[in-house]
């Protein structure tokens, strides 16, 4: 990873003004094919990077888990799906597709920095952080706390903005 998940903090603060107005400027211009400007980036940005030397989102992202998911687990733990929700699981806030979250951060089934269950992982774990989705500017806000994280949010987001012509700001000294 180019930087560590304190330096990644500092980072994102620092561009959270500019990132606002980011999101401003997409919602307001007409960005050609944003979707895949966005996928193409990613695939480059996290060719570059290598997850299990940050593993910083699952250390901070309570991630949550479908009725398949919990049974596909707890086959793999050995365990009855009840007493993998007794044990690591809670209700989340809005239950439909995927009633139950972590119940506590870092991740319960993280292991020096690596899933112990990576195969077995529940969706959410599997599509984060979401680059890939569609409706890029639909979820701006997402993004931007997602900088916060996910150093290949934070590089993406960097690498777009130069992308689409988006004029940066000038840091005032202080």
């Amino acid at each position: 990873m180019p930087f560590g998940p304190i330096k990644l903090r500092i980072l994102a603060e620092r561009k959270e003004d500019e990132n606002w107005d980011f999101r401003h400027f997409i919602k307001c211009n007409d960005v050609e094919d944003l979707d895949d400007r966005v996928a193409h980036l990613a695939r480059r940005v996290w060719s570059g990077i290598d997850c299990t030397t940050c593993a910083n989102c699952c250390k901070e992202v309570r991630p949550t888990f479908s009725q398949n998911d919990v049974d596909r687990l707890a086959r793999r733990l050995g365990l009855q799906s009840q007493q993998l929700i007794d044990s690591y699981l809670e209700p989340t806030e809005n239950g439909a597709d995927n009633p139950w979250q972590t119940r506590s951060t870092p991740c319960p089934f993280l292991k020096d920095d690596r899933c112990t269950v990576y195969d077995d992982r529940p969706a959410d774990c599997r599509g984060y952080p979401y680059l890939y989705e569609p409706n890029f500017e639909g979820r701006t806000m997402a993004m931007i706390k997602r900088t916060f994280i996910c150093p290949i949010v934070y590089d993406v987001l960097e690498e777009l903005k130069a992308s689409v012509g988006f004029p940066r700001r000038k840091r005032r000294r202080r």
